[in-house]
């Protein structure tokens, strides 16, 4: 019978006792050696740096910029509503100034003889809607 199973394989680390000029004996003394420059110092230093660089920022999270700008879409489009209401009650109310036109009101004149004038029906003193 022959067998299948393949060998198990050594991988990098496992062959300390490798010919010093094979190519696995060569990439562990680079990993020893990556591992032990100043590189390392340096890359831990600069990421400490610009980690305390951003702790000082005022930063927000992209969840909460996320609804920022979705607040913000929502008033917009609340205030070009509100824009459109106004346009049409001032078109409104213009419309009615030009059908009657108020009477100029004279001192010792029938409109000033005849005391406070009523609110137009359907106005009322507060204008909300």
């Amino acid at each position: 019978m022959i067998n299948t199973t393949p060998p198990p394989d050594p991988g990098p680390s496992s062959s300390p006792n490798s010919p010093p000029n094979s190519p696995r004996a060569f990439l562990r003394r680079a990993a020893q050696a990556l591992e032990q420059s100043p590189l390392k110092d340096v890359q831990r230093n600069v990421r400490a740096l610009a980690h305390s660089a951003a702790g000082r920022l005022d930063l927000v999270t992209r969840d909460e910029f996320d609804a920022l700008q979705a607040m913000l879409a929502a008033a917009s489009q609340r205030v070009a509503q509100l824009e459109a209401q106004v346009a049409a009650l001032e078109s409104r109310l213009a419309a009615a100034q030009s059908v009657a036109p108020a009477a100029p009101a004279t001192p010792g004149g029938p409109a000033a003889q005849a005391g406070p004038q009523a609110a137009p029906p359907g106005a009322s003193a507060s204008g909300g809607d």
